[in-house]
């Protein structure tokens, strides 16, 4: 690796950034901090997590195998009726080598063009705190005016009886470990209905699993605050279109390996071939020295300010270690706060407006306000997604798009949708809220057509009295 440097050679020069951990946070602040000047040392601990949990076993390789699902999916469902007849056969081998060379190309492109173009050294090994300018990484001591802390997270283990054994018997998966099969097991059961489970229940869905879904509170996505979005996805799509067993207000009690069993709060036995533990995540903290040196961490997250910095001035964190999000989305911005603010400016993120997204199909998005109809403060409209043309022509008019406005000042405050292109129509709502844009004047865009981004002005639209596809209520 042409950027590499031993841990000597890193001893004897003094950085001005040291970065712990290579993921989106930390690879993106290094990159931001070498473009304003400074001198920036990258330190991976395991050499095969180059890139992180996003390239590794997160949004990067999902959205590969989604893409190749969904064709698999539609060549299966759709097309054949509509003049494509294929032998559609999944080839799982390929799959998941496709996803690999995704991943490696992109963990190449950073290590051998845009790291050595600005600099950037990258040192593979264990870092710990030493000082507040100071790392350990084995026998050297690295010196470093600021240092990043960005070492991500890892999947939270529930305490469940046979749990532990079920991982050690590959009965029971985490999310990581899915990245590395070698089959789609027949059938699976997934502790976890938020984001994680829900995308990759979709995915093993589509590629022929049968899938059970066990969420522990009353809907998909709990943490999504309009309720609406995971009880539709759950009734609507995962119960009615795709057949997807869906146990709300249900936990897992025992997993048993030994007989493939596992066993719920309901009394229910369950025979499955794999359990896909997908409960959420945790910071990767331990082992950091962080007690040590002072560095303040709460609830097992370490506790940043709207600059990235921690309590002591020098040190800054981002990602995933912050607990705060964790997505990747927010992780970028953190990781270049930091560097911007490690260079001398003074540089913020924002919290207010944070897009939250699922990769399912329908796909589902929200930012801002949630509000009820009968809000008297707010004016709401709900849109079905089947009046748009392309998501009629592409087989997806299911769903609705979710449009909250002020209702005196009749500006736009909330965007809650779930449909096709979610992911993407999001971020143009996020957009018109930041800079409080009315209804009215919203409406007065105009869109390519037919798009599915349409589907955002025609909620507008609806909003205004003057969508034209509805028929007259």
């Amino acid at each position: 690796m042409s950027v590499e440097i031993t841990g000597k050679e890193a001893e004897g020069v003094r950085w001005d950034l040291v970065v712990i951990g290579s993921g989106t946070a930390g690879a993106d602040a290094a990159v931001r901090a070498a473009q304003l000047g400074l001198k920036v040392l990258l330190i991976e601990k395991n050499r095969d997590r180059l890139g992180g949990t996003c390239v590794n076993v997160g949004c990067v390789p999902t959205k590969k195998l989604l893409y190749i699902a969904d064709h698999y999916h539609e060549l299966i469902k759709y097309l054949p009726s509509e003049g494509l007849v294929a032998n559609a056969k999944l080839d799982v081998k390929a799959m998941f080598k496709a996803k690999d060379q995704l991943i490696n190309q992109i963990i190449a492109w950073y290590v051998f063009r845009v790291f050595p173009s600005w600099g950037i050294r990258v040192l593979i090994g264990e870092a710990r705190l030493r000082s507040p300018n100071s790392v350990r990484v084995g026998d050297s001591i690295i010196e470093a005016r600021s240092i990043l802390i960005a070492t991500g997270s890892r999947p939270k283990i529930p305490p469940i009886r046979g749990i532990e054994e079920g991982l050690r018997s590959g009965f029971a998966i985490t999310s990581d470990d899915f990245f590395s099969l070698d089959a789609i097991p027949e059938s699976i059961l997934i502790i976890g209905g938020g984001a994680i489970g829900v995308e990759l229940g979709t995915l093993l869905h589509k590629l022929g699993s049968k899938v059970i879904i066990a969420e522990i509170m009353d809907r998909l996505l709990p943490t999504f605050t309009d309720p609406e979005l995971g009880n539709y996805l759950a009734n609507r799509v995962m119960r009615e279109i795709y057949g997807i067993d869906v146990k709300v207000n249900t936990s897992v009690t025992e997993v048993d390996p030994s007989n493939k069993v596992v066993r719920l709060s309901n009394g229910e036995s369950i025979k499955v071939d794999k359990v896909l533990v997908a409960v959420g995540r945790v910071p990767n903290t331990e082992g950091l020295n962080l007690e040590g040196v002072g560095v303040e961490v709460r609830n097992g997250a370490i506790v940043v300010d709207e600059h990235s910095r921690t309590n002591i001035p020098n040190i800054y964190a981002a990602g995933d270690v912050t607990g705060r999000y964790m997505l990747a989305s927010v992780a970028k911005v953190q990781g270049i706060v930091a560097a911007e603010n490690a260079a001398g400016l003074n540089s913020r993120i924002d919290y207010d407006l944070v897009p939250m997204v699922v990769f399912s199909d329908p796909e589902v998005a929200s930012v801002g306000v949630v509000a009820g109809k009968d809000d008297p403060r707010y004016v709401v409209t709900k849109m079905p997604n089947a009046i748009n043309y392309r998501a009629i022509a592409y087989n997806k008019p299911y769903g609705w798009t979710k449009i909250v406005a002020d209702k005196v000042s009749k500006r736009i405050v909330g965007f809650h949708m779930i449909g096709p292109w979610a992911s993407e129509i999001v971020n143009m709502a996020a957009i018109a809220i930041r800079k409080g844009l009315t209804l009215n004047e919203v409406k007065e865009w105009v869109f390519s057509h037919p798009v599915f981004t349409e589907l955002f002005i025609d909620a507008v639209e609806l909003s205004t009295g003057s969508n034209v596809y509805l028929p007259k209520r």
